[in-house]
């Protein structure tokens, strides 16, 4: 009868050291899944990874005919400016040629000479204040020429960066920060190719 009992303590006690191993080794494979879908879950942003392009200004604005359109404008302003200035100025020096002339060969009085010495004094007083004026205008326009080409880029960018999934949209020039990006990276032909058909004139900015 002993030996009944021994034997089957033996086999309870083996059927429990087998219960013990299955239950550790479940909960191992358990850990094992659950630290899996635990990296999952840490690695799964990378399927949402930043999407970045650039775009080589220098080419932008040696293509982009609006840009050039508002060169040659500024080009065309500038000479005409310069053209008029050149003109008064021509005709200032030839009155102080003639005043010389006059007073050298005492021709007009001593008060007379005053008064000729002070209006040459005025006029060349008004040509530097137009000369500046001149300045200051050409710089005014080519600032909001540009800001409204700038303007007009970035809303072009914003609209194309959500439509082709971009979160960055950098700018290259030679010199500046970005000094290397992978060339599938360049969309520098689309972008121009979107900005001349999207803008074509001042109305369209």
């Amino acid at each position: 009868m002993k030996r009944i009992n021994l034997i089957v303590n033996a086999v309870l006690a083996a059927a429990v050291i087998v219960l013990f191993i299955l239950y550790f080794t479940g909960n191992k494979k358990s850990s094992d899944t659950a630290t899996t879908k635990a990296e999952q879950t840490i690695t799964s942003p990378l399927e949402g990874a930043l999407q970045i392009a650039y775009i080589n200004m220098d080419s932008i604005m040696a293509n982009w005919t609006l840009y050039r359109d508002y060169q040659q404008e500024l080009g065309n302003k500038q000479q005409q400016l310069e053209s008029d200035f050149a003109g008064r100025t021509e005709t200032f020096y030839k009155s102080v040629e003639d005043a010389q002339y006059k007073m050298e060969r005492g021709l007009v009085t001593r008060a007379e000479a005053q008064q000729l010495q002070q209006q040459l004094q005025t006029e060349e007083q008004k040509l530097l204040n137009l000369q500046n004026e001149y300045t200051m205008q050409l710089q005014e326009e080519g600032m909001v020429k540009n800001r409204r080409l700038l303007d007009a880029l970035e809303r072009y960018l914003k609209d194309y960066s959500q439509e082709h999934g971009y979160h960055y949209i950098f700018s290259y020039q030679f010199g500046g920060n970005l000094l290397y990006g992978e060339k599938v990276l360049d969309i520098t032909g689309e972008v121009v190719l979107g900005l001349n058909k999207t803008f074509r004139s001042d109305e369209d900015l």
